[in-house]
């Protein structure tokens, strides 16, 4: 009796590692596919925009308000003490926001980027992204704006 149970008791172990390592695999496959656009990934559409170093804060809130506005999730990340170089990143399910001073203070270049790699979004689905977000930076006096693409 005790015999059968414990043979039980293997097979149902072995099942359920199996199950385990099934779910698992499935699982890292599935993750593979929704992050295999990340890597070397051009933006979808990216605009360059100068302000005065003095106005780093008002980018900021300029950015933030966009990220609020369009259910972004936000976050920031500072590269020097006085807070002059920085780097802004958005996401939500379909598109991508970053925002960085790539070479010179003052001079920040912002991307939209596809965030969803099973459901591509294109260029012409974040027009009015791009329109909403230019129109919060004119707000910054002296600002400009260049789109690239």
């Amino acid at each position: 009796m005790s015999d059968n149970r414990s043979k039980v008791f293997k097979i149902g172990g072995l099942l359920l590692v199996l199950l385990f390592c099934l779910v698992g695999g499935i699982g890292i496959i599935r993750y593979q596919k929704m992050t295999s656009c990340y890597n070397g990934r051009a933006p979808l559409k990216s605009m360059d925009v100068i302000i005065d170093t003095s106005q780093s804060q008002q980018l900021i809130e300029q950015l933030q308000k966009f990220a609020d506005k369009n259910g972004f999730r936000s976050q920031i990340a500072y590269y020097t003490p006085n807070g002059k170089d920085f780097s802004v990143w958005m996401k939500r399910k379909d598109v991508e926001v970053i925002a960085r001073s790539p070479f010179n203070p003052g001079e920040f270049r912002i991307g939209f980027y596809n965030y969803d790699c099973i459901h591509p979004t294109v260029a012409s689905d974040i027009d009015d992204l791009v329109s909403d977000l230019k129109s919060l930076l004119n707000e910054i006096p002296n600002a400009t704006i260049a789109e690239e693409r």
